[in-house]
């Protein structure tokens, strides 16, 4: 069980975090799944509704609609976001917002720099799940 991700997606989600530091950013992550493994090959930035954006986020519904219709082959393996000021876990709050079973949950922590981790829940349990980066997919 472990998420691939291109380089290409990480920057991404890295550029989105730091284009406004104070708040979470987030999003979907695309691809493919070829057994328990996700290939990430795309992601989706969305906008932050949450009333507390900077401990929390939410998307937008119409906006989330609009991600289905348009996945061009691809899966919605996951979400990413961010986490201005604390470490990459998953919080109570994050562990409310799992709605697919088996998906990837990305967090990229600014606390002390650039921190990464992802995870699967199950039984309302996060287990960490390996990160491979590589060039292109």
């Amino acid at each position: 069980m472990q998420l691939i991700l291109c380089d290409f997606c990480l920057k991404q989600i890295i550029t989105l975090a730091l284009k406004n530091p104070k708040i979470e950013c987030c999003g979907y992550l695309l691809g493919k799944s070829k057994g328990e493994d996700h290939w990430i090959t795309r992601i989706i930035a969305m906008k932050n509704t949450h009333p507390s954006p900077k401990e929390h986020f939410a998307f937008d519904s119409k906006e989330q609609l609009k991600v289905f219709k348009n996945l061009e082959g691809l899966e919605v393996l996951g979400v990413f976001h961010s986490h201005p000021y604390s470490s990459p876990k998953m919080s109570r709050e994050d562990l409310r917002y799992v709605f697919f079973p088996k998906q990837s949950n990305f967090i990229l922590s600014l606390q002390n720099g650039i921190d990464f981790a992802s995870y699967r829940v199950s039984a309302n349990e996060p287990k960490k799940e390996r990160i491979q980066i590589i060039g292109s997919l």
